[in-house]
């Protein structure tokens, strides 16, 4: 059932981009010739790349060929899609999971830190930061992270460009600013539920009990406060993914890092309708198994309740 589910979410995703494609002005064959291309020309290269097609039978067409492992190529160049994604989601998945690890240590523990100290000025400080960077959009955060230590502190590069003829791994350096833009979006997102969570059950008979019978703060939050929270923890670092995966997206844009949300921006700007659900696919099913995993979190914590 679960399966049929993602099927069905991922199949339609996928549609609904195709259609927002193919609603754009221009197609593949009239960017690729521009205006020098004739009508002839520009009517030839789209039946050479089947554009002509109905939009059903072109989707369709797409779909059978992703589900035997063929996503087509790229009409501009002829190279494989699949080669053509390998580089960018790498880079993607680096500045992801650098991400992610950030907002799993620092976004949880400083939702312990609030929820263990809530009402205090501590507690006030950490979840106002919180509401202050989750109320701002991606783009700004990365334009306030470039402001301070591109243009003022000069330490870190504000276009994330690898050096020419080598890979961008080899400049770490560009990875910073992308990663921390998104890694302080995903921390506001995490922080607040985590210190709902930790903040109600420290208020629980037990814990207070643990501590009137004498046991050490650090062994009452590290074995019997922390292992309580572990679900619902667990569930809001799952329900972050998307939005990870959303804001990288728009912070490759602003850093020009040349990762799939680039690669997809171009897709779009190039009608490369392959690329570009090559890109749909991967982000749509990442997000819908960190939602997935997310509802599996919450429910296993119902249960243990």
């Amino acid at each position: 059932m679960v399966i049929l589910k993602f099927a069905v979410y991922l199949l339609a995703a996928c549609f609904l981009v195709f259609c927002a494609l193919d609603l754009l002005p221009g197609n593949a064959a009239t960017q690729q010739l521009g205006f020098t291309g004739t009508t002839e020309q520009i009517q030839a290269l789209m039946h050479e790349w089947g554009l002509d097609l109905p939009l059903i039978e072109r989707f369709a067409s797409w779909l059978t060929g992703a589900a035997s492992g063929d996503l087509g190529e790229v009409f501009a160049t002829g190279r494989p899609v699949a080669d053509a994604l390998i580089g960018p989601l790498s880079r993607t998945a680096a500045m992801f999971c650098l991400a992610f690890l950030a907002v799993a240590i620092a976004g949880t523990g400083l939702g312990v830190l609030a929820g263990l100290r809530s009402g205090r000025a501590s507690d006030r400080a950490v979840s106002t930061g919180a509401l202050i960077v989750r109320s701002m959009p991606e783009f700004v955060v990365a334009l306030v992270l470039v402001l301070v230590f591109a243009t003022c502190l000069k330490v870190l590069p504000a276009v994330s460009l690898a050096p020419v003829g080598a890979s961008a791994f080899s400049a770490p350096e560009i990875f910073v600013l992308p990663t921390a833009s998104i890694a302080l979006v995903g921390m506001s997102s995490v922080i607040r539920p985590v210190r709902a969570v930790v903040a109600r059950e420290n208020a629980e008979p037990y814990i207070e009990a643990a501590r009137l019978a004498g046991v050490p703060e650090r062994r009452v939050v590290l074995r019997h406060l922390l292992p309580s929270c572990a679900a619902p923890i667990a569930q809001a670092l799952a329900s972050v993914v998307p939005y990870l995966i959303g804001g990288a997206v728009i912070v490759e844009c602003v850093f020009n890092f040349p990762g799939i949300g680039t690669l997809m921006v171009s897709a779009v700007q190039n009608r490369e309708p392959n690329v570009l659900m090559a890109c749909t696919l991967v982000m749509v099913s990442v997000s819908l198994v960190a939602y997935w995993l997310a509802d599996a979190l919450l429910k296993e914590g119902e249960n243990d309740a």
